[in-house]
């Protein structure tokens, strides 16, 4: 009897732990600070990615061990379009990372139409995330005739789920962005970037976590999400100092901002 109650009990508190991980939430993994082990660190995210299709991130450091699964690679760029090799165990694929942004993919929506099919053809029957844009937080109206236009000049094309970033700490109106993206194209959104730019203090950052977090977890047009990211290799004007990192800023330790993401359920 003694046996069967343990075995009860272990079963209760499996059953538990995977109800409490999310299947919304992921982490984006700056491969240019990375540090062998941080993925396995993440126990309450679902997936994760890193801007790359090879993890090369993990070769460069010379990582003893395989990383977690869950990984989504991405198709960054042009360029990334004719050299991708995909994963094949990949479910999901993710499209151009901020074609609108110097520095980024830096494609027009035009030439992100015509590149668009060679993505398909990569991609295969996998998911196929569109290109993530910037600042749809605060301005889903621009997202909106981006895509629009994007849809005009590639026909026929597909996009199962569409990809915004936003950085503007404004839960309501964020949370109003995605909806009008997600109703407009009757399309699910991938929040593959968010935090807040101008990184006040560790406390701002987690006042908005605590706000935003169940948002994202009860809203209806939201399939997935990522906080930007585990640890920054450098501060900028537009992440002047290091409190939105997730982690430790050289060992694969969580910070407290990250232990309370990685933590959080409904």
């Amino acid at each position: 009897m003694a046996t069967l109650v343990c075995v009860l009990t272990i079963v209760a508190l499996t059953v538990q732990s995977a109800e409490a991980i999310s299947s919304k939430k992921g982490i984006g993994i700056c491969s240019s600070a990375f540090v062998c082990g941080d993925t396995w660190k993440f126990s309450g995210v679902t997936w994760w990615y890193d801007w790359r299709w090879d993890q090369g991130e993990r070769t460069w450091a010379h990582c003893p061990h395989a990383a977690r699964d869950g990984y989504v690679p991405m198709i960054f760029n042009e360029k990334e379009a004719h050299q991708a090799k995909l994963p094949a165990n990949a479910k999901y694929v993710l499209g151009f990372n901020e074609p609108q942004q110097k520095g980024q993919a830096e494609m027009s929506v035009e030439k992100c139409a015509q590149v668009w099919p060679l993505v398909q053809q990569k991609a295969g029957n996998r998911i196929l995330v569109g290109p993530a844009l910037a600042a749809c937080d605060i301005d889903p109206d621009m997202c909106i005739r981006w895509y629009e236009t994007f849809f005009k000049h590639c026909k026929g094309c597909r996009v199962d789920k569409i990809a915004i970033h936003g950085y503007h700490c404004q839960p309501q109106r964020m949370m109003q962005s995605i909806e009008k993206i997600s109703r407009h194209f009757n399309r699910k959104i991938w929040l593959t970037e968010f935090s807040c730019k101008g990184a006040v203090s560790i406390d701002h950052d987690l006042n908005f976590m605590k706000t935003i977090l169940p948002m994202l977890e009860r809203s209806p047009y939201v399939e997935r999400y990522a906080w930007f990211c585990n640890r920054l290799d450098k501060t900028s004007g537009f992440l002047p100092n290091y409190s939105t990192e997730l982690m430790d800023h050289k060992t694969s330790t969580l910070s407290r901002l990250g232990k309370f993401y990685n933590e959080f359920h409904i």
